[in-house]
């Protein structure tokens, strides 16, 4: 995970997310476990293409274009 990739931490950034289609990358402890779409959200989990992440559990990064 690099300094310059956006973290997202706010509610409107997941969303804003999954309404652009703008993929993001998961990772927990700084290891990367998924890349993909938000396909839906709460205020507790992500769901990214079908597997659910916990949000107080994952770090999500924005990639746009990936």
């Amino acid at each position: 995970m690099n300094n310059y990739e956006q973290r997202l931490t706010h509610h409107s950034h997941f969303q804003y997310h999954m309404k652009h289609a703008i993929p993001v990358q998961v990772y927990e402890q700084n290891c990367h476990l998924d890349v993909g779409l938000i396909t839906a959200l709460d205020a507790h989990f992500v769901e990214v293409e079908g597997t659910l992440y916990n949000r107080s559990s994952y770090t999500f990064i924005s990639r746009p274009g990936y």
